[in-house]
């Protein structure tokens, strides 16, 4: 039976870090809004905490438009570069400015490349004391970017109460990536895509994560500090990516990640500090 993934976008600003060139990402929003809405497709969207305070009118054209807004961190940096204390100085600041712009309470958040990690588990503390119910940062199994092994494949719930929808992720072996999100889905070929998804098929609700520059052909080149000599493959298959989305979301999608958190809650326990779910 065909499922029905989850939309989600993350909203940040990929420029240099100068700031020499004009920002793209507004445009390309209005353009993703756009479709969306073709498609009837309600999204959750995670919004970096200095975008909103720069361009609050296009996170309140977000919300207006019909698709929930979560906080993306403060400033779009790993949590793992973080201390507890400034992560949560920053998660109740941008918390605190969404819900001023979008008039709604803020329930969700997400980490910056899958920066929840062993190394990071306090950060689900902070996020329950302040006032977060989901996150979105969990990338399960063994893979070459940020990864939590033995975190649980399907959504669930943290000791603590907060809840997590975690990054489909398939492959073989050791070898787990998150095939329904930003490099992966753009780089995979067709082909590997579709046996990817014979040997794990897309979870009903399981998540769709990009970002704007995953859908600019025609932005500038340039060096990603964080990412280095693999920076080519952030512009890598960017064209390819729409007909990559609406094969995935042929049957529709789920509504957006605050509207499915008893999904979440009937899902197993995961002790992160015990690294095993119960």
């Amino acid at each position: 039976m065909a499922t029905r993934p989850t939309f989600t976008f993350d909203l940040e600003d990929h420029r240099p870090s100068a700031r020499a060139w004009p920002a793209r990402y507004p445009t390309i929003t209005h353009r993703i809004l756009d479709w969306l809405d073709e498609r009837n497709v309600r999204a959750t969207v995670f919004v970096v905490g200095e975008l909103a305070a720069a361009d609050p009118a296009l996170v309140r054209v977000v919300a207006d438009r019909g698709h929930e807004i979560g906080l993306h961190n403060w400033s779009h940096v790993q949590l793992t570069t973080q201390t507890p204390d400034d992560f949560r100085a920053g998660v109740r600041r941008g918390k605190a400015l969404l819900e001023d712009i979008t008039g709604r309470e803020v329930l969700g958040f997400r980490a910056p490349t899958g920066s929840l990690v062993p190394a990071s588990r306090w950060a689900v503390d902070v996020l329950v004391d302040e006032g977060f119910a989901y996150s979105s940062s969990v990338c399960p199994g063994r893979n070459p970017i940020n990864s939590y092994p033995g975190a649980p494949r399907e959504p669930f719930r943290y000791r603590t109460g907060l809840l997590e929808f975690p990054a489909p992720v398939a492959g073989f072996g050791p070898l787990q990536i998150p095939y329904l999100g930003g490099t992966y889905l753009r780089v995979l070929p067709r082909p590997v895509h579709r046996v990817l998804r014979a040997v794990t098929p897309v979870p009903d609700a399981g998540v769709i994560y990009c970002h704007p520059y995953d859908f600019d052909p025609d932005e500038p080149f340039w060096w990603v500090a964080d990412v280095g000599w693999l920076s080519p493959l952030l512009w890598w298959g960017r064209d390819g990516l729409i007909p990559k989305l609406e094969r995935l979301t042929t049957a529709g999608t789920a509504p957006p990640l605050g509207e499915q958190l008893d999904r979440a809650r009937r899902g197993p326990v995961f002790d992160p500090d015990a690294t095993h779910a119960r």
